[in-house]
């Protein structure tokens, strides 16, 4: 069933083969998907759904874009069947504007080659200020949706949409949002948040992956000439902090220490090594957080948790349900495993 102020909706996404879904939070746009969903489906359509909602994800654990394919009624899109992920590292695309818009694209881009005659993108509730204009902007922008569409309790979409009004696409449908909404607090979000990820790393298994044979895209370690014992002496005696690595780029340098370094640690570290720039890691940073694998053909193969670095054999060792053979290369995210 539809709430009947949405039913203009079914027939306006029948005809889109692309439809955008925008609103704030809780303003029932997950609800409204999983109903496209289901008739685009009744009427004989392949349809996929894309959930861009890195924090609340129902498609693929949270800090990824999703992409499932309706092969059943759904009682929500997390029953669709997950086909693709792409690693953004971040629960808020606030946190990662350009990672979430590359990811969004490249899912509806893996919907269409799979042959996808409707595709129904649901995205975050972030509308709000001028972050919220330039993400959805650039969302619209960058997919050229047929149909947008708006849910709104007042005119919280209004300076989104306003840059649409006499263009000849994306069509735009204003609807009402749920009137009483469900309303969960940051805590509840938090919870469902970390319940999903230990839901998908119920069956990991610790996995060693040498950084020989596998990319590390981020951060950007061992990309460089290794520093010397020397140099790495002159910074601790100059700042009292204990190094663990360091490399030079160029003009640039990054180091790892055993704790973090602060702003006035980096600029000590560029005077006595006559450094541009130095950016800074802390042991830490690296341990516990949430990582992205990908395989050779730089697609989102699932994710790990690491659990520690050996910087002399450059390995790096990590929770993960991914066989070790099908990751080519690994980018890590300030994210933390709950727990």
């Amino acid at each position: 069933m539809i709430a009947p102020a949405w039913r203009p909706a079914l027939e306006a996404a029948a005809r889109a083969p692309l439809t955008l879904v925008i609103g704030p939070v809780e303003a029932g746009k997950t609800t409204l998907v999983a109903a496209l969903a289901n008739a685009l489906h009744a009427a004989g359509l392949t349809v996929a759904l894309v959930d861009a909602d890195l924090g609340q994800s129902e498609i693929g654990p949270p800090t990824t874009v999703g992409l499932g394919r309706v092969t059943r009624p759904l009682a929500r899109p997390a029953e669709a069947e997950l086909v693709a992920m792409h690693f953004v590292g971040v629960t808020s695309p606030a946190a990662n504007l350009a990672g979430t818009l590359v990811g969004v694209r490249r899912m509806v881009d893996r919907a269409r080659a799979l042959g996808a005659a409707r595709v129904v993108v649901d995205t975050s509730g972030l509308v709000a200020g001028e972050l919220g204009r330039t993400l959805k902007q650039a969302k619209i922008e960058l997919l050229d949706p047929d149909l947008v569409i708006a849910l709104q309790r007042g005119r919280e979409c209004e300076h989104i949409l306003g840059a649409y009004a006499h263009a000849a696409r994306p069509a735009v449908l204003r609807l009402p949002a749920l009137a009483a909404p469900r309303t969960r607090s940051a805590e509840d979000r938090r919870r469902r948040r970390e319940e999903r990820l230990r839901a998908y790393f119920a069956g990991a298994r610790r996995a060693t992956l040498d950084l020989r044979r596998v990319a590390l895209r981020a951060p950007p370690l061992f990309t460089g000439a290794p520093l010397g014992g020397e140099e790495l002496a002159a910074v601790e005696e100059a700042t009292g902090r204990r190094l663990l690595w360091g490399e030079r780029r160029d003009g640039d340098v990054t180091l790892l220490a055993a704790d973090a370094l602060a702003d006035v640690d980096l600029r000590t570290a560029g005077q006595v090594l006559g450094a541009r720039v130095v950016s800074g890691w802390a042991r830490g940073d690296l341990e516990g957080v949430l990582a992205g694998l990908e395989g050779c053909d730089r697609a989102t193969v699932g994710l790990a948790v690491v659990r520690s670095f050996d910087l002399g054999a450059r390995a790096v060792v990590v929770d993960t349900p991914v066989a070790v053979e099908a990751v080519a290369a690994l980018t890590l995210s300030r994210e933390r495993y709950p727990g």
